[in-house]
């Protein structure tokens, strides 16, 4: 686990949510013994402590390519992505309302991770 998800946790516990560990050692809230209001007021207080998974070169040359295949197939204001995440911001683009982004989604393999905004072709 990545030192910003252990922060996380550790707020989790520090804000009174019960803790518990899995059989790989790593914690979890205690869902069988936490109160649900409580946990999303933990998790909305410790949010900022909690770190996005990593991004590698792999990711970024996937997203780059979902890029270009989108603007190939005639979506040319397709956002590239960006370049700290590799996500695309999907929210002003609507390509399941348009029978061209639904095909062009489609020939370009669909929905990679990378889409974000809600946005979804299956």
């Amino acid at each position: 686990m990545d030192p910003g998800q252990a922060d996380f946790f550790k707020c989790l516990g520090e804000k009174g949510l019960p803790m518990k560990q899995t059989d790989s050692g790593i914690p979890i809230v205690d869902s069988s013994k936490a109160d649900p209001a409580k946990v999303k007021e933990a998790e909305s207080a410790c949010d900022g402590r909690r770190s996005a998974p990593p991004v590698t070169s792999e990711d970024h040359a996937q997203a780059k390519a979902f890029t270009a295949c989108m603007r190939a197939n005639g979506i040319a204001d397709f956002p590239d992505p960006d370049p700290k995440t590799a996500q695309h911001d999907m929210e002003k683009l609507r390509l399941k309302e348009s029978p061209e982004g639904f095909a062009a989604l489609q020939k370009c393999g669909g929905r990679p991770q990378s889409l974000t905004g809600g946005q979804s072709a299956g």
